[in-house]
């Protein structure tokens, strides 16, 4: 039988984790973030057609990999809504508190997950990113999303278990409105191992090459949606 202290010590690290499919906001610098973003959504929302959704390795586009956005996504009237740390419940929390007011794009990036790794189960992940992809859906029902895996990261252990996660979510993929894309190949190869060229010495985060070949990777399927009707 656990001890009481055992017991106490693992529900406070759940509290202090977070579940992944409830909603939940952080300190007061991000939400002075989120405030921008709904500020933005509010006055510019008619000229945003897509949305990029996730974390620092997202948030970065408008840093790092800046000079591939500016060529690929910004003359497509693209915003970028992510933030560094975020895990699912906070990208939920966003959602759900003002963010795509106001917004009816074309098509939604989504890439989230990588944040709860360390805090959650394979099955919880995956349901956070279900529970984002549900509420996107009621409030966008106009809007396609393209669903991104996780990233490899750190090891080949944790990049196991990030295509486990990613053989999870990868079901949300109908063909049309919701499609899903896994670029573990372009970043890490069973037998090679990292993309060296790519990654940051901490093997989570990109280099400018790593953006550039994130885009490359995506493009085929992200011109498709682009171009494809909508069914509902």
């Amino acid at each position: 039988m656990l001890s009481s202290s055992v017991v106490l010590l693992s529900l406070v690290a759940a509290t202090f984790a977070g579940v992944p499919w409830i909603p939940e906001p952080r300190d007061q610098a991000w939400l002075d973030r989120h405030d921008g973003f709904v500020e933005n959504s509010l006055n510019n929302g008619a000229n945003i057609n897509v949305l990029f959704y996730g974390d620092s390795i997202t948030d970065a586009w408008r840093s790092t990999g800046l000079p591939t956005w500016n060529t690929a996504y910004a003359p497509l009237g693209a915003a970028n809504y992510g933030i560094g740390g975020d895990r699912t419940e906070h990208v939920l929390w966003r959602i759900l508190n003002g963010e795509i007011q106001n917004l009816n794009p074309k098509l939604i990036v989504l890439k989230i997950g990588t944040n709860n790794y360390g805090a959650n189960t394979n099955e919880d992940i995956a349901r956070g990113v279900s529970a984002i992809i549900d509420t996107l859906r009621s409030n966008l029902p106009n809007t396609k999303i393209l669903l991104l895996g996780i990233l490899p990261r750190i090891n080949a252990e944790q990049t196991a278990r990030v295509e486990v996660i990613n053989s999870m979510i990868s079901i949300w993929d109908n063909g049309n409105s919701i499609r899903y894309l896994n670029m573990i190949d372009t970043f890490y190869s069973g037998d090679g191992g990292f993309n060296i060229n790519y990654y940051n010495p901490d093997l989570v985060h990109l280099l400018a090459p790593g953006y550039a070949a994130w885009q490359r990777a995506m493009d085929p399927l992200f011109q498709e949606m682009w171009n494809a009707t909508l069914i509902a």
